[in-house]
Parts: C-alpha cells; sequence; structure tokens
C-alpha cells in the first residue's frame, strides 16, 4: 500500500511538472461552466457546444484530446471550409493559428484544446445536420433529417488517428452534393477573374437576326459558363451555334428552351456571378439537412423543378412534369412512404379549399355545388346522410360552424382526375391526375393548392404496378372503366420525398432555378451570421 502511494505521488510530481493536473483542472472548471448554463469564452471566443463538450471530456475524465498531428490535420481540414460552402472562421480558425505559433502554459495548452474540440464538433455538426436549423427559417420544411452524434464521431477520429477521413465521412454522400461543390470551386474561379458583363435590354433575337453589341457580349457571357465552347466564326450574327447555346442554357434555367436571346433569357444570364455562388451555397446546406438514405427505391419531387422522379439504386428509372401549389398555397417539404394508389377516386373537398374557395362561392351562390358535380353531406362514414345544398343557410356557416362534408364523385370533372397516390402525411398532400391537362404547357406550374399534380400520372400507376403480381395495365383499364372507386397496395411501399432545390448538379452541369416560394434569402441570411450556439 506504501509501495502504490509512492507510485501516486510519483506520478502527480510528474504530472505537476508537466503541467498535467492543471491542464485538467483548466478543462474540468470550464466545462462544468459550460454545462451550467454558463458563457465560456476561449481567446475571446465563444464556445458553442453546450452539451456536447462537456459530456466530451467528462467521458475522458477531463484529459486534453489533442495531439500535434490531430490539430494539424484539423487545421487543414478547416482551410478548406469555403469549399463546403461554410466559413472557417465559425470553427474558431484563426484564434487556433495565433495559439499554435506561440509558447503555451497549462492554461492555454487547456484552452487550445477546448478551442479545437469545439470547433470540430461544430463543423461535425453543421456537416451532419447543417449550419442551418431548416425549421427556424422554413417552418414547412420537414423532410427527414440525418441523423449522428458529433461527440461520437471525435472519439472516433482521435482513437484512430485520422481526423481528415473521420470528417471526410460525414459530408453528404449525395452525388448532387459533390456536383454542387465542384460547381462551387467553378463560379469561385469565374468571380476571381471578374464574372461577367450584363447584356443589355433590347428586341427578342433570333437565330439569323445580327446585332453588334449584344451578340458579342452574349457569345462572352455563354463561354465563361461553357454553355458555348468555342467563338463563332461570324461574331455579329445570331448563328445556329448561339442559338444551341442559347437553348441548353434555357434548358439548365428552367426557362422556355426556344433558342431565342427574350427578356426572361436576358434577365437569367445577366443575374451575377455572386448570386450564383450564394444560390449554390444554399442548395448544398440543403443537402446537408436530407437524410443519407433516401431508400433503394424513392421518388423526389423537387418543387422548385416543377418535376417528380423516381430513383432505383440511385438510378433514375421515371421522370415527368408536375404542378406545385401556389406561392400563398405553399407545397410543404417533407418525407413519407407511398403505400397505395386510387382509381377513380372520390375528393373530400379540404378545409383550406373548403373556407377559403367554395364556402364564399356557396354564399353568393347555393347553385354552385351542382356545377362543379359536389354533393353535400352530414355526419361522417356509413352515417353520413346526403343534404340538398339549396335548404341551407350558407350566409350562417363558417370555418367555426360547419357540420357538413364535401364530396365530388368520381368522374371527367373530379378535381383529382382518375387517380391519387397515397402517402400518410399530416398536411393532406397526395400526387394525383388532373382533368386541367392545359397547365402542363406552362413553363412555371404553381397552380396547386398544395398537392401535387401529374402529368401523365396513369404511365406513373402502370410503373409502380411492374412487379404487382395481381394487377397489370388490361386490369387497371377494366378497373378504371367501371367508373368505380378502387384501391391497388403496393406490396412494396416506396420512399416520397418532397424538396425544395433551386440549384442542383446533374449530367456533368449545374442546374439553376428561380426561388417560387422566396425561401433562399433567409437560408442565406442564416448561414451568413455567426455559428449558433449547439
Amino acid at each position: 500500500m506504501i509501495k502504490n502511494a509512492m507510485l501516486l505521488f510519483g506520478l502527480t510530481l510528474t504530472l505537476l511538472a508537466h503541467g498535467q493536473v492543471g491542464l485538467d483542472e483548466n478543462i474540468r472548471k470550464r466545462s462544468e461552466a459550460l454545462a451550467s448554463g454558463l458563457e465560456v469564452f476561449v481567446m475571446k471566443e465563444k464556445l458553442h457546444c453546450v452539451k456536447l463538450l462537456p459530456e466530451f471530456y467528462q467521458q475522458r475524465l477531463f484529459k486534453p484530446a489533442w495531439t500535434d498531428k490531430d490539430t494539424n490535420a484539423f487545421v487543414a481540414i478547416l482551410t478548406q471550409a469555403d469549399e463546403e460552402g461554410l466559413d472557417s472562421e465559425d470553427y474558431h480558425y484563426n484564434s487556433i493559428k495565433l495559439f499554435l505559433n506561440k509558447t503555451k502554459n497549462a492554461e492555454e495548452r487547456a484552452e487550445l484544446d477546448m478551442l479545437l474540440t469545439d470547433a470540430f464538433l461544430l463543423y461535425a455538426s453543421h456537416f451532419l445536420n447543417g449550419k442551418v436549423n431548416p425549421e427556424t427559417v422554413d417552418s414547412e420544411w420537414k423532410a427527414v433529417r440525418r441523423e449522428g452524434n458529433a461527440r461520437e464521431f471525435l472519439e472516433k477520429a482521435l482513437s484512430e488517428n485520422n481526423i481528415a477521413n473521420a470528417l471526410q465521412k460525414l459530408l453528404p454522400e449525395h452525388i448532387g452534393y459533390n456536383g454542387l461543390k465542384e460547381s462551387l470551386k467553378e463560379y469561385k474561379s469565374i468571380a476571381q477573374k471578374g464574372g461577367w458583363a450584363n447584356i443589355p435590354a433590347g428586341e427578342t433575337i433570333k437565330k439569323g437576326m445580327t446585332d453588334s453589341i449584344r451578340i458579342p457580349l452574349l457569345i462572352k457571357r455563354l463561354l465563361i459558363t461553357n454553355d458555348l465552347t468555342s467563338v463563332p466564326k461570324e461574331q455579329y450574327t445570331y448563328s445556329e451555334a448561339i442559338e444551341k447555346a442559347v437553348t441548353d442554357y434555357q434548358t439548365r434555367n428552367g426557362l422556355e428552351a426556344d433558342g431565342n436571346l427574350g427578356k426572361l433569357t436576358v434577365a437569367s444570364l445577366n443575374i451575377s456571378v455572386n448570386d450564383r455562388i450564394n444560390q449554390i451555397k444554399i442548395n448544398m446546406e440543403r443537402y446537408r439537412w436530407i437524410s443519407q438514405d433516401l431508400g433503394d427505391h424513392y421518388v423526389i419531387v423537387n418543387i422548385a423543378d416543377y418535376r417528380m422522379e423516381v430513383f432505383k439504386k440511385n438510378q433514375m428509372t421515371f421522370s415527368q412534369k408536375v404542378i406545385v401549389g401556389k406561392p400563398f398555397r405553399k407545397t410543404p417539404v417533407f418525407s413519407s412512404k407511398m403505400t397505395y394508389f386510387v382509381l377513380n377516386p372520390y375528393w373530400t373537398v379540404p378545409p383550406t379549399i373548403l373556407f377559403n374557395d367554395i364556402l364564399p362561392e356557396l354564399q353568393k351562390n347555393s347553385g354552385y355545388l351542382a356545377t362543379k358535380n359536389i354533393r353535400l353531406f352530414q355526419g361522417q362514414g356509413s352515417n353520413a346522410t346526403e343534404v340538398d345544398p339549396l335548404t341551407v343557410n350558407w350566409s350562417k356557416l363558417s370555418k367555426a360552424n360547419f357540420p357538413y362534408t364535401l364530396r365530388q364523385d368520381p368522374g371527367a370533372t373530379n378535381a383529382l382526375g382518375i387517380v391519387k397516390f397515397m402517402f400518410p402525411n399530416k398536411y393532406n398532400i397526395y400526387i394525383h391526375d388532373t382533368p386541367s391537362k392545359e397547365l402542363f404547357n406552362r413553363q412555371d406550374r404553381a397552380f396547386s393548392s398544395g398537392c401535387i399534380r401529374l402529368n401523365k400520372p396513369m404511365e406513373f400507376a402502370n410503373y409502380l404496378i411492374q412487379n404487382e403480381p395481381n394487377w397489370n395495365a388490361e386490369k387497371m383499364t377494366t378497373a378504371l372503366n367501371t367508373g368505380k372507386e378502387q384501391t391497388v397496395l403496393l406490396s412494396k411501399p416506396i420512399n416520397v420525398h418532397i424538396l425544395y432545390l433551386t440549384a442542383w448538379w446533374q449530367d456533368g452541369i449545374v442546374h439553376l432555378r428561380n426561388d417560387l416560394y422566396n425561401r433562399d434569402q433567409a437560408v442565406l441570411t442564416a448561414l451568413n451570421e455567426p455559428a449558433p450556439i449547439l
């Protein structure tokens, strides 16, 4: 026992000689202060990870964590934060650099260790979940989030002595994120070279027309973003090569691809390179919000692109135009599972449409329901009884006093068309057919009350039943011809992700869209603010 006490005394003297006891005590005191809710500053830098950092050090009995090798590796990674659309200053970069270049006593070594830990935990959390909480900038963003504990990743990274590899694994693996990362580099390079000049407004230029000012400027603009790969021989004439380059530009920017240099195309070309850089950063952040496990077989509806795409093992297997919610009735962002679809559906009028649209019409004209083939019921389910709308005093009804249900029968005028695709969600949003096919000819297709309307829904239905033993195209046609409602259950539910991306990467190039719901600015503002407390 005396021998053990002497050994412990000797170890204490050794630790004191190296400042180890003072180092541990400094870490303990600051960790406890942080855990108790106090603000803790290290070299004028506020510590952000008020929960994870104390947990991390308590787990290791307040011993310092960082070796010189790990520190140097992490600092090298922080220099590349801007490549991820993030700011290295959010992660104490300059203060850490200052610490590294000076001789440190025990207190300063403790401060450096905690600063490195706080920086890693914050950086890792931003890789895992994004810097910005999506629900604080967009209450309608409810997509499935990525999961993971930054503290556990730090512990593993330090034990394996491989900080760089650990952080790399936390980045989104989606090809869209990596593509945007490459596009960010490209557009930053363009910005460093001075960006591009604006093209003056003027009459629409079409193939064969000439313009000695605007066409040369257009050529330079298209060359900068590789929409045009070589300088045409005739620089004042709107040639076939220029027309094709403009068509390609219009396609990847969500414009009407007519190949002409019109007002909207000029406005898009004149958006500054810095604005495009911000747009790419915003959508890299959105990719960090999205779960990495979208499923082996999944549907993505990109609201801003007015398009639905289906992927199987990350290969696109189906694609179609869609109509989405109007700006004042936005389609929300969320994830669910499609479990069945319904042929010849009834349409039960949802509350938003009922009280905002239909009730005001009924208060003006009690015969309105008959013009829409909508029936009125009182009660629920099998106990519901049909009521003649002409016998109701509509002027006395309101949202707080409405004992009826409105239901539209199946048929050619049904608001849902001939099929609806169901995936349970609290928003009463689903994908469905529509009788208003002419709206799909529009470039901008925000016309619904929130649901997603399909251009060719039966093609999607036939896609879904490819491996269903009890269904085929002929049987579905027969079911449709009966005019009766019928449910088609899917033996393997398919994940559905309703997203909002105004920039993404596809076929080797960045695609950009207008900010339909004006959601980008709030994300950008939050990205540019100092990192929030974690």
